[in-house]
């Protein structure tokens, strides 16, 4: 990652535009995204984060106000990488039910394969987040939520098109598809799921959303 210099003293000069604010804000918030993934919530520093772009505290304390409170700008930035793992999927409807199949199979193996990628992403998403306090556990529950409508969406588009049960309750159906997902990116995350468990769980996935959902 390129290294940030400290924002130029006001005195005398312009105060930095809005666009510099923000690009130094990404920047930290993508150095606190690094640093957490590689050392955990608890074990990071602002030092660490700080000594990662080459600036100094007093640069951090300028857009946030203590680690915690970086953290909800982290999980936010864990999330947009997930739903970009997923964009092509949520880009066309599948319109038939096989194709809903395929892709509900690889919206499975694309998140597995995310995690592969970056490890830290669940780390700090799935497993630290939840412990910090409680308004942050509240938070990624809500993430959650938004997955599952995400996933009522997907239903909603079966629903239309014929090859899904017209009388499906696709919102709880969508959110019980989020939560049959979590177990296996926890064992994923905890480095309990090889290869073939992976694909013994997606599979299992795909049969019981897809078969049992189908019309008849």
């Amino acid at each position: 990652m390129s290294q940030a210099t400290d924002l130029p003293r006001t005195r005398g000069r312009r105060p930095p535009s809005d666009e510099l604010v923000e690009r130094r804000r990404t920047q930290i918030i993508e150095a606190a995204y690094e640093v957490f993934s590689a050392k955990g919530y608890t074990n990071t520093g602002i030092a660490d984060i700080a000594a990662t772009l080459g600036m100094g505290h007093g640069t951090f304390y300028r857009y946030f106000k203590n680690k915690r409170d970086i953290l909800d700008q982290v999980v936010d930035y864990g999330v947009e990488r997930i739903m970009q793992a997923l964009e092509l999927e949520t880009a066309k409807p599948a319109e038939t039910l096989e194709e809903f199949r395929e892709q509900v199979r690889r919206i499975g193996e694309r998140l597995f394969e995310l995690l592969d990628s970056e490890p830290g992403l669940g780390q700090v998403v799935l497993l630290e987040a939840t412990s910090i306090d409680e308004e942050m556990t509240q938070r990624v529950m809500g993430l959650i939520d938004t997955f599952g409508a995400l996933a009522a969406t997907f239903l909603q588009n079966g629903v239309r098109r014929g090859f899904l049960r017209a009388e499906l309750d696709t919102a709880s159906v969508g959110r019980a598809i989020s939560a049959l997902t979590l177990p296996g990116l926890f064992a994923a995350v905890r480095g309990e799921a090889g290869e073939a468990e992976r694909r013994r769980y997606v599979d299992a996935m795909v049969s019981l959303v897809c078969d049992g959902i189908a019309a008849a």
